[in-house]
C-alpha cells in the first residue's frame, strides 16, 4: 500500500505510471482472479510439501474434494483442473461458483466513470490510502472504513472530508446503501444515483453513468 498525504504528491506518483485505462476495474479484477487460480494450480504441483498441502486444503472447499483429506487431494492432483481452481477462488470471494463471481463482477462494471477528475482540482491535504489490488483495498475498507474508488488500474480509499472538499455529500444515504465501495457496490442503483450527482459536479463522467 502507498499512502500519500498531499494531493500533488498523489498526482506526482500517478502521472509517471503508464497504466492501461481500456477496461473497468472489476474486469481487471476478474483477470487478477484468473491469475490466482493459475497460481493455485502451480502450488499444488510444486515439490514444497507445505505449499502443496496448503493448496490441497484450499481445494477441499469444493464439494468434489470436501470428503478427501489433503494428502488424498495431493494423490489425485493430476485430476485437478483449472475449473476447480477457479471454483476455489470464487468460494474465497463469497460466491458459489466461478460463473456466479464472473456474472457479479460484469454487472458491477462502472462503465465510463473516471475518478481522475477527483484530482484535477486540489481539494487540499488529505490522507488517502492507495492499493495495487482491489482485494487489499477491500480489506482496508472493511478494517478502517472510508470510501473506495478505482483510479486507472489502482484503487484508493478516501475519507468523508475528501468528498466534502470536492463538493460531494458524504452523508448521502446512497453511500451506505452501496457499501461505500464503488468497484463492488451492494446496491448498483445507489451507485448509479451517486454517479449522476457526481457528474453534476463535473466529477467522474457524464450524466446517467451506470
Amino acid at each position: 500500500m502507498h499512502t500519500f498525504q498531499v494531493h500533488r504528491r498523489v498526482r506526482t506518483a500517478t502521472e509517471g505510471l503508464r497504466m492501461r485505462t481500456d477496461s473497468s476495474p472489476p474486469l481487471d479484477l476478474l483477470r487478477e482472479y484468473k491469475v490466482r487460480a493459475s497460481l493455485l494450480l502451480k502450488d499444488l504441483l510444486v515439490d514444497d510439501a507445505a505449499r502443496a498441502t496448503r493448496a490441497a486444503e484450499r481445494l477441499r472447499q469444493l464439494p468434489q474434494f470436501a470428503e478427501l483429506s489433503a494428502p488424498e487431494v495431493l494423490a489425485r492432483k493430476d485430476s485437478v483442473l483449472r475449473k476447480h481452481a477457479l471454483g476455489v477462488i470464487a468460494q474465497e470471494q463469497g460466491h458459489p461458483s466461478w460463473s456466479a463471481l464472473k456474472e457479479t463482477l460484469e454487472q458491477r462494471a462502472p462503465g465510463d466513470f473516471n475518478t481522475e477528475a477527483f484530482f484535477a482540482r486540489p481539494p487540499g491535504a488529505f490522507l488517502n490510502r492507495w492499493f495495487g489490488t482491489y482485494a487489499k483495498a477491500a480489506a482496508s475498507l472493511r478494517a478502517e472504513g472510508g470510501f473506495l474508488f478505482p483510479f486507472r488500474t489502482q484503487f484508493f480509499i478516501c475519507d468523508a472530508g475528501f468528498l466534502r472538499a470536492l463538493g460531494a455529500d458524504p452523508d448521502d444515504p446512497d453511500w451506505e446503501r452501496m457499501g461505500r465501495d464503488w468497484v463492488a457496490p451492494r446496491d448498483i442503483d445507489a451507485r448509479g444515483r451517486l454517479a449522476e450527482k457526481l457528474a453534476m459536479l463535473n466529477l467522474g463522467g457524464r450524466h446517467g453513468v451506470r
